[in-house]
């Protein structure tokens, strides 16, 4: 779909980021009872960009969107949009437009009625109104259901309208408060990509909250890790999987081992099990232990032998597309190896077999401590 050209804010010609975040902090309560969401948080967010804050519950990541959106103030820092401090300017001053986990939509208007709320409360032309509300129609391909009310149309449908009331006045940046939590499992993957594909069509900014991994990394050009209010890595999808830069991140974002080790010449050592090979651990040299971090799909397994490390297959788990192994170290730990299923009899191991492992030097992280 080709999208009006005025629809794509001619702002955003601008080499200034969408929004730049500096050294942001934001308290609640005072005295013994203060509560400290966000702790000197700085991320610049460039425009056009799918942007996703992403972390656990009780991290910071929506009240960094409050904050964007103007229904919080910073206790310090800034916010500028496009360069502009916006920091203290009332949330209908922002070219900023929110949607909301419940949506909040009007009952007893009709879909059209409801995208069209947004531009009659800014005194646009009738005319106008009725041409944009139309292309938002188009955009979200609810055209068929226009005229129908909110209660008569399905939570994913009802989803959509609200991502055309809020893109019908051309908003700078669009806020997205974990939109898609109310959807079932399918209509939430449908919508994954059917937000991603609206990002790129409006040419509009997106800065999305979640808790959902496979979300985040699914739909962003750029993820922002959070904990206890602070930015803990930000990078793409690939590097934020692929690199962790510490524990939590590698924790969080899908499944991972976590493995204690010795630096040694060419390569790690782990109790009992044997060396890891890698061509040259050199940044881990001055540690006497290290965290690696390999991913269970990054895991080779063989029958026991010369170079690889020693295991004991521990449990079996079967997942259509692919089987987990859950392998027993001989220090007590336990690993994760995931193979994919290529053919109807590729499960070349059972239960209680002794087992030989590696992994790809190039898939194996060493983490930092936080």
């Amino acid at each position: 779909m080709n999208v009006r050209p005025e629809l794509v804010n001619s702002d955003q010609k601008s080499t200034d980021p969408a929004i730049s975040v500096r050294s942001i902090t934001k308290t609640f309560g005072t005295g013994v009872h203060a509560f400290v969401a966000l702790d000197g948080v700085s991320v610049d967010i460039p425009t056009n960009e799918f942007f996703t804050l992403l972390g656990p519950s009780g991290c910071g990541k929506t009240t960094l969107l409050r904050l964007i959106a103007g229904f919080e103030q910073p206790t310090a820092g800034e916010i500028l949009l496009q360069g502009k401090d916006i920091s203290h300017q009332p949330p209908y001053l922002r070219p900023v437009n929110t949607v909301f986990q419940n949506y909040a939509l009007f009952p007893h208007m009709t879909v059209a009625q409801n995208i069209a709320f947004g531009l009659e409360m800014l005194g646009k032309p009738k005319a106008d109104i009725a041409q944009t509300t139309a292309e938002m129609l188009a955009l979200v391909k609810m055209e068929p259901m226009a005229g129908r009310k909110i209660t008569e149309i399905s939570g994913g449908q009802q989803q959509r309208v609200a991502l055309a009331r809020a893109l019908a006045p051309k908003p700078q940046v669009l806020l997205l408060d974990e939109p898609l939590s109310a959807l079932d499992l399918q209509l939430r993957k449908e919508m994954q990509l059917e937000l991603k594909k609206l990002q790129q069509e409006t040419g509009i900014t997106f800065v999305f909250v979640t808790h959902d991994q496979e979300e985040a990394l699914t739909m962003s050009d750029r993820v922002a890790v959070m904990d206890k209010g602070k930015i803990l890595q930000v990078g793409s999808p690939q590097e934020i999987y692929q690199s962790p830069s510490n524990r939590f991140v590698a924790s969080f974002i899908g499944e991972i081992n976590l493995l204690t080790a010795r630096p040694e010449k060419g390569g790690f050592a782990i109790d009992q099990c044997g060396t890891l090979k890698v061509v040259s651990p050199i940044s881990a040299k001055s540690k006497s232990t290290v965290t690696l971090a390999i991913r269970p799909e990054r895991i080779i397994l063989g029958k026991p032998g010369k170079g690889k490390l020693s295991g004991k297959v521990e449990n079996i788990v079967f997942h259509g597309t692919d089987t987990i192994y859950h392998i027993k170290l001989p220090d007590g730990a336990s690993i994760r190896a995931r193979l994919q299923n290529s053919s109807p009899d590729s499960m070349p191991f059972g239960t209680g077999d002794a087992i030989g492992w590696t992994a790809d030097s190039r898939s194996i992280s060493i983490l930092g401590d936080e």
